[in-house]
């Protein structure tokens, strides 16, 4: 009887813990957020105010990053190049950014 009590005890105790349990929201990935190329690997990262491209070498060295401000919609890396289509976080406007693949440097930029 006593083994009935604390099997009993047990999935009760496990099915309360079960009900509480707080559900995990991951983020909504909508576009590739690594890209390889032959000699580097690109990352994009989101935060809750800005976005960031970091590059990495295949030994695993950051090499740069550039940071956003603007919620990252899209990107292609070209040839020596980034194409990075961007959007203000409060929806307002929306950035077109060129910036060289290999030293992450800003080449251009337009609204």
């Amino acid at each position: 009887m006593k083994f009935v009590r604390h099997t009993a005890l047990a999935l009760f105790l496990s099915l309360a813990s079960f009900a509480t349990a707080k559900t995990f929201d991951d983020f909504n990935f909508e576009q590739e957020r690594m890209f390889c190329s032959e000699d580097l690997i690109y990352i994009i990262s989101s935060f809750d105010d800005s976005d960031k491209i970091t590059a990495y070498s295949y030994a695993g060295d950051r090499l740069w990053d550039r940071t956003f401000f603007a919620k990252i919609t899209s990107w292609q890396v070209i040839d020596y190049r980034i194409l990075v289509f961007s959007k203000h976080r409060q929806g307002y406007q929306t950035y077109l950014t060129n910036l060289d693949r290999f030293s992450g440097e800003m080449i251009w930029q337009r609204p």
